[in-house]
């Protein structure tokens, strides 16, 4: 019974260990994304002229 109990636990750690991950990365994404547009807009785009 023990057994099960430790796997049903492992289980439901990795779980939350991967959907936290999974936001970190996704906000970190999101970030490298937009931080590439702006590099782009600046050196070959519209802000050229502002910046």
């Amino acid at each position: 019974m023990t057994d099960i109990i430790t796997i049903l636990l492992a289980v439901a750690v990795i779980y939350l260990i991967a959907k936290i991950t999974f936001k970190v990365l996704k906000f970190i994404l999101m970030l490298a994304v937009i931080g590439l547009v702006i590099y782009i807009l600046a050196n070959y785009g519209f802000l050229r002229g502002i910046l």
